[in-house]
């Protein structure tokens, strides 16, 4: 059973300085600019609940958790109660795509570097929900379940200051507890403790890796940081050695990253610098440190030092790819990401083991928003068509199912982003898997797809369905209407408009055939065959 707690988080937090987004703290300003251009107005938030979710639509979790996040939006905002979400610097074309196919109807903001470090976000997705005075009031980390997000609500209307405990948090609270720790006395001694913190510390994240749902990721590597710093300080005295300075200065930079101190940890890992410069996994840890500060010039400096150390490396290219990207500099981004993928590819062809396939697959996805962001309609293309080439060599079942499914949803909402960036005066439709609920009377042969349509505001936009094979049904479903071989509509404002497309069997295994959507205006688009 779920356990709630209210509790200081500032005491949890030990010698930490508190995050800008704490709960019991003022919320920091929301100077974000919405997508239409506009900053969000002081009276949209003024007097009422407000729930803050950091988020990007190439973040696998911050995707599974949107319909949960709709849903509570729809129920609470008669309540006092408004929604922003806040995105990670990713363009407005992708952004926009996502929500339209996802049917996010509250605001999301584009946030850039000082508004992630003014609410201490350093990992995605974050939810932060702030009372009508504008304290915060709960902070989560990780997927966010509707009943802890009532539980919040609930407690930022009472103006209390909630933490989420679940059993397994409370037994990882008690092995990461400090006072257990005695970190002095002889060097045995000293080294008997500091043992005792590694075997608490791999305990606690088994723990954390069995019950990820339940689980507060921030508050666990709050208490496992404070551990490490602690363990730095109590062996500096006598790292005599330079190896054993160095691995002071390392545990001490991995201790401030945990606790989100990542200008800390910058300094820390400089230092380690000074006495090994040019060590390759040092300039990668100072890299990583500069990423979590949104520090993206600095970011480019070290992660280009890197592939200068290791230029077979295609992660370190990556790496770099996406500093350049998070810069807004994407012609260096895509020669990055292009040399990355050269050599993840060889990689995948000589192992040809799961994590070197889902590397190029998920590369290829970065690769290229990157085209979509240029709006190089042909790159990106052809990048997408890499991603699925190798998405659909990843296991459904295995530990990259959900970036199979992904591979086939982004690749989608690119396609319409850059047609929309490219600025197609004809409707374009965009065709994948469906991996929405579905819809009431659906039937466990029907073969679904979410399809996506690409045209400009205000344009009258009709699909028809060719090539259905007798006794087959075909229809194009939103908002729980359907409509049956043929739909006709008027283009939102966005551009973008999504259904569900439905194909009903005769009977379980009938095969379809070659199926098309005709858009008004010119364009066949082929329906990719599924197994009913």
């Amino acid at each position: 059973m779920r356990a709630w707690l209210y509790l200081s988080l500032l005491a949890a937090l030990g010698s930490a300085p508190p995050l800008g987004g704490t709960p019991g703290l003022r919320a920091p300003a929301l100077p974000a600019r919405l997508l239409n251009g506009s900053f969000l107005s002081a009276e949209a938030t003024a007097g009422k609940v407000t729930v803050l979710n950091f988020w990007a639509t190439w973040c696998p979790p911050c995707r599974a958790e949107t319909p949960d996040l709709v849903a509570a939006y729809q129920r609470l905002r008669t309540q006092g109660v408004t929604f922003l979400g806040i995105d990670t610097t990713e363009t407005a074309p992708i952004v926009e795509t996502f929500l339209s196919a996802k049917d996010v109807p509250y605001p999301t903001a584009i946030g850039g570097p000082a508004l992630y470090n003014a609410y201490g976000i350093a990992y995605i997705p974050t939810t932060i929900v702030i009372d009508a005075h504008g304290i915060v009031r709960a902070r989560w980390s990780g997927n966010v379940t509707p009943d802890q997000l009532a539980h919040y609500v609930a407690d930022a209307r009472a103006a209390r200051t909630s933490v989420y405990v679940s059993p397994a948090q409370a037994q990882i609270d008690t092995l990461l507890a400090p006072q257990q720790f005695r970190l002095a006395g002889s060097d045995d001694q000293l080294q008997a403790a500091v043992q005792s913190v590694a075997d608490a510390i791999d305990h606690a994240n088994a723990l954390e890796q069995q019950n990820q749902e339940t689980v507060d990721d921030e508050r666990t590597q709050q208490a496992e940081g404070a551990l490490l710093v602690a363990v730095a300080n109590a062996e500096r005295s006598s790292a005599a050695t330079q190896q054993e300075q160095l691995d002071v200065l390392v545990t001490l930079g991995r201790g401030y990253g945990e606790q989100n101190r990542w200008g800390d940890a910058v300094r820390s890992y400089q230092e380690a610098l000074s006495l090994s410069p040019d060590a390759p996994q040092l300039v990668q840890a100072l890299s990583n440190a500069y990423y979590r500060l949104h520090d993206y010039g600095e970011m480019v400096t070290q992660a280009a030092h890197y592939t200068r150390l290791q230029p077979a490396d295609g992660d370190g290219w990556s790496n770099l790819g996406l500093a350049y990207q998070r810069e807004g500099r994407f012609s260096d981004a895509a020669r990055a990401y292009e040399k990355s993928l050269v050599l993840l590819e060889a990689q995948a062809t000589a192992q040809g083991t799961q994590d070197a396939i889902a590397d190029v697959a998920d590369t290829a996805l970065d690769a290229a928003n990157v085209y979509v962001s240029r709006g190089d309609v042909a790159n990106a293309k052809r990048l997408f068509a890499k991603a699925n080439t190798f998405g659909d060599q990843l296991d459904p079942g295995g530990s990259y199912g959900a970036l199979k499914n992904n591979v086939k949803e982004r690749t989608q909402e690119g396609l319409i982003a850059v047609t929309l960036t490219h600025g197609d005066a004809r409707p374009v439709v965009a065709i994948a898997p469906w991996s929405g609920p579905d819809l009431p009377g659906s039937l466990g042969s029907t073969l679904k797809y979410r399809l996506i349509v690409a045209a400009r505001a205000d344009t009258r936009v009709t699909l028809r369905v060719t090539g259905l094979r007798a006794q087959w049904i075909a229809s194009f479903c939103a908002g729980g209407l359907c409509s049956a071989e043929h739909v006709t509509f008027t283009a939102p404002a966005s551009g973008v408009k999504t259904y569900e497309f439905q194909l009903v069997p005769p009977q379980a295994g009938a095969q379809p055939g070659h199926i098309a959507v005709l858009v008004n205006g010119g364009g066949t688009f082929w329906v990719p065959p599924l197994a009913s």
